[in-house]
């Protein structure tokens, strides 16, 4: 896992029970259960989004970043260059004072 990202997440007794008993059956070492909830999410997301007749490249390939590109095109068509601008400039200055 690259970059990993610290939750915390509720969930009821007999659910962490279940998925305990699951990875312990099963050989489940130090890790499975990030693994266990990571593999959930991604195939939870996949499911939605053939629901939605979505098949979403990736956005790290060239695909990927004209489909996105097109999505935000597409959803700030409505905006003023000049808003467009600004919110362009926040996003960078948030994401440059984040690293």
């Amino acid at each position: 896992m690259e970059n990993p990202v610290r939750w915390s997440l509720k969930v009821s007794k007999q659910t962490d029970e279940a998925l305990r008993a699951h990875l312990g059956q099963s050989g489940g070492r130090k890790g499975d259960l990030s693994k266990f909830v990571q593999e959930a999410v991604q195939a939870r997301l996949r499911t939605e989004q053939r629901a939605l007749g979505k098949s979403r490249q990736s956005p790290g390939t060239r695909d990927g970043l004209a489909e996105a590109l097109a999505e935000i095109r597409a959803r700030t068509g409505a905006l003023s260059r000049s808003r467009f601008k600004t919110l362009v400039t926040e996003a960078v200055a948030y994401a440059r004072k984040r690293r």
